[in-house]
């Protein structure tokens, strides 16, 4: 993953899902056999009579799911299973970073549409060490953190995920208070504007201060991705961002202004000959943060092409 590579704008499907599993065309057809309801914190889900409440966690690495609710076919959650509940709080992204830091690439963003509320739904993953399929939900909230609601099936299970997916489509919350998840193609033009024209001038710096090696010269380029860096950022800070993407924007701006006072640093140990290195640490770690920013952004829909 490379600096700025993520967002441009990209057309999200949004796949409209009932109130309830069975609910089509307006009105409510005759389930095909009675179902239950199952309620835990702010969500209430319906599921067949051949899945039952099971206890315990399934173990999904880089997800810790509070107040969890958990239903698999037959209650036998080794098989297969829908987890739900409440995402760690002060995430930038609809994800937690460290799961998608184990994902081998960021995995396409698709925006449903429940009665009463949207979510982003990721999948199916693979995680490198989990021998399954996933496939996961995430609902932010402007009233705390995000719901997740994860399907997922061991290996020669697979089949289950679908039953999971209808019981997902049955979805109520509770005192919900979402937004619009949809990406914005008129912010999406213009954050791709903005942070292409970024890109391509970072990239042509970086490689004249490695062709030009003489100290005076890393200085002067530095200095001037510095002071690009930090025009950039205020030029991101002036966009109308929709409420689903505010945070990430705000996560980049910092990142942005953190990356030019990396280079303002690397321009004066250059200029000094003095701490030259660690500097250098210092932008390479910048720039590892603006990649996560990054890649919230590009988990919200705002993808590369």
């Amino acid at each position: 993953r490379h600096l700025l590579v993520f967002v441009v704008p990209v057309l999200v499907v949004v796949a409209i899902f009932g109130f309830v599993a069975g609910k089509r065309h307006g009105g409510r057809a005759a389930p095909r056999e009675q179902g239950l309801l199952a309620h835990q914190a702010n969500l209430v889900v319906e599921y067949p009579v051949t899945w039952r409440p099971a206890a315990g966690t399934p173990a999904i690495p880089g997800v810790s799911i509070v107040h969890p609710l958990l239903l698999a076919p037959g209650g036998d959650a080794a098989r297969a299973g829908l987890l739900t509940g409440q995402l760690p709080a002060g995430e930038v992204g609809p994800l937690p970073t460290r799961f998608v830091a184990l994902l081998p690439q960021l995995p396409p963003t698709e925006v449903v549409s429940f009665v009463d509320a949207q979510a982003y739904r990721y999948g199916p993953l693979r995680l490198p060490g989990y021998r399954g399929t996933l496939e996961l939900y995430s609902i932010p909230s402007t009233a705390g953190p995000p719901t997740a609601l994860i399907c997922y099936a061991a290996v020669g299970s697979t089949s289950y995920v679908h039953e999971c997916e209808q019981i997902v489509a049955s979805l109520t919350l509770v005192e919900h208070s979402g937004y619009d998840l949809t990406p914005s193609p008129d912010f999406a033009s213009r954050l791709s504007a903005l942070l292409g024209a970024l890109e391509s001038e970072r990239m042509r710096l970086r490689r004249e201060m490695g062709q030009r090696r003489t100290p005076v010269a890393t200085a002067g380029l530095a200095t001037t991705l510095a002071d690009r860096l930090t025009t950039a950022a205020a030029s991101l800070r002036a966009l109308q961002a929709p409420v689903a993407a505010r945070a990430a924007q705000a996560a980049l701006v910092a990142g942005i202004e953190r990356a030019g006072d990396s280079y303002t640093a690397l321009a004066s140990a250059a200029a000094s000959a003095a701490g030259l290195e660690g500097a250098q640490r210092q932008v390479d770690s910048a720039e590892g943060g603006v990649d996560l920013s990054l890649e919230a952004f590009a988990l919200l829909g705002y993808k590369h092409s």
